[in-house]
């Protein structure tokens, strides 16, 4: 049966999902070493927190990653976590999943023995599709060729992100390579999926955000255009609906009812076209009353406990 939660106070038009849903209510180089403070909050005890790693040569500035993990090595590797930042692909930075003040953060992650980092990467300022996702996987390559260093496991790493970090995260559970984009890529004989995703408030539809103008000007800046010519091919790539297959890995979905920027409605189709195309473990969180993020975990404090349930789960139930 497929793992399904949705969660929330209103009601929901179950009619627009598929029959096999389960309905539950939720209550809920070592780089520069820093021993002291990380985003002005203390180091956990048993912690090492580690800055402004490179995991790109060639001088992109933006391609750098912060990493937390277990002070102890442990007789098995750890699995890991990427955090991913939103900001509408504009802005944002690392340093904000670097700091215990932030739900999601890696100093966290680590405390509950994973190896986590948080990255920067090309913003749309800078470079539009799929350069912020080339970074991303990237990252993803560069854990899996340092798992020996940092005692990670290659084979379980998760990803987690809040709105345009979401929907990165996503790509990186739901695609492998950019066609055509992988001449001289770091790493490249190594892949970049990921097996276990937290997408919160990720956009899911690039082509139909645009038509509703409520995100128009920042997807023709993350895309470099509109989606017309050969444009509609990037954009029907880079939009997670378009991608639905029953071997992606788990999922966990948290959006809020009152989205004004990724709509309810396209939401629950994604959620539907999962369960049709025979997916065993989708989690969908609809939070009534909630709009856009940034960070539904500090609004909401039980979902840091779901998403920490999540990848314990996904990642190292079997490890």
């Amino acid at each position: 049966m497929n793992r399904i939660s949705i969660s929330g106070t209103r009601n929901l038009n179950l009619r627009k999902l598929a029959t096999t849903f389960v309905v539950l209510l939720l209550a809920s180089g070592w780089g520069d070493p820093s021993r002291g403070l990380a985003g002005d909050s203390a180091i956990p005890e048993g912690v090492t927190f580690l800055q402004n790693i490179p995991y790109r040569e060639g001088g992109i500035r933006h391609c750098q990653l912060d990493l937390a993990m277990p002070s102890e090595r442990g007789e098995r590797p750890r699995a890991a976590i990427v955090v991913i930042h939103g900001g509408g692909w504009l802005e944002g930075d690392k340093s904000s999943f670097s700091t215990l003040k932030t739900p999601g953060n890696i100093l966290g992650f680590a405390k509950l023995g994973f190896v986590a980092v948080t990255i920067n990467y090309r913003l749309s300022t800078e470079a539009p599709y799929p350069a912020a996702l080339d970074d991303c996987r990237c990252a993803v390559r560069w854990l899996r060729a340092h798992a020996d260093q940092y005692h990670l496991n290659p084979n379980r790493i998760g990803a987690w992100g809040n709105s345009a970090g979401g929907h990165l995260a996503m790509l990186l559970g739901m695609t492998e390579r950019t066609p055509g984009n992988n001449d001289g890529e770091p790493y490249s004989n190594l892949s970049s999926r990921v097996q276990s995703v937290v997408s919160d408030s990720g956009p899911l539809d690039l082509t139909y955000e645009h038509q509703q103008a409520t995100l128009r000007v920042v997807i023709e800046k993350f895309m470099g255009g509109p989606p017309e010519g050969d444009q509609k091919k990037n954009y029907e790539r880079a939009s997670p609906v378009n991608l639905v297959s029953e071997k992606l890995p788990p999922l966990l979905l948290i959006y809020g009812e009152e989205d004004t920027q990724v709509h309810a409605e396209v939401t629950d189709q994604f959620v539907s076209a999962l369960s049709r195309s025979g997916h065993k473990d989708v989690s969908y969180i609809r939070l009534a009353g909630v709009n856009h993020c940034p960070h539904s975990l500090i609004r909401i404090p039980y979902l840091q406990q779901v998403v920490d349930d999540f990848f314990l789960r996904t990642l190292k139930a079997d490890q």
